[in-house]
């Protein structure tokens, strides 16, 4: 087959597999309900010094919605110190929880993750020290179908709870389309 009429195929079914994976990452965070479960792992994102962005602290309005409901009794902050953060993610996550009512003693920190894959991986972990069988994963509505993907294949039993997303319609959408390229990197990282 001639070089210009495979061109054609391949970007059509470029764009039929983005298409594919946009309408799982769009559609799954609406599937979601929360299950009751041992713990409620928090993904960690982006701090502002020392403070939780935009986005962070959706998740963790998320996850004391879930605590306060009574979904579970643990939760896990997990998230690393960034190149510009002044403390780890998972501080910042437990000093904001803690501040809104949660004590100390429900929060377990997993400070030493800088991926979603490394979140959900060394949160497992844990989980299986302390003998938690069952998670709920929080985090923004974007990311839920590749969190969910990651925690499969890790054989946690999870359950999902999406955040609401920043109201910036243009860096959500930079996100949802991040989101399908970090899919197919995190599969072949998993498989």
């Amino acid at each position: 087959m001639k070089l210009k009429k495979l061109i054609p195929i391949l970007c059509l079914f470029g764009i039929s597999i983005f298409t594919i994976i946009q309408f799982f990452i769009i559609i799954i965070p609406f599937r979601l309900a929360p299950v009751q479960s041992d713990v409620i792992i928090v993904l960690g994102a982006r701090l502002y010094g020392d403070k939780p962005s935009p986005m962070l602290q959706y998740r963790l309005e998320k996850t004391l919605t879930l605590y306060n409901e009574g979904f579970a009794d643990t939760i896990i902050v997990s998230g690393a110190r960034g190149d510009d953060e002044l403390i780890t993610e998972a501080l910042a996550m437990k000093i904001y929880l803690m501040n809104n009512g949660v004590p100390e003693s429900a929060i377990l920190e997993e400070d030493h993750s800088y991926s979603t894959y490394e979140n959900l991986s060394y949160s497992n972990a844990i989980m299986k020290e302390k003998d938690l069988k069952s998670a709920i994963i929080v985090s923004n509505s974007f990311h839920m179908s590749r969190a969910l993907m990651i925690a499969k294949r890790l054989d946690m039993s999870a359950s999902g709870a999406a955040a609401k997303n920043y109201p910036n319609i243009f860096l959500t959408t930079k996100y949802y389309i991040r989101e399908v390229f970090a899919c197919v990197k995190d599969f072949m990282l998993t498989i």
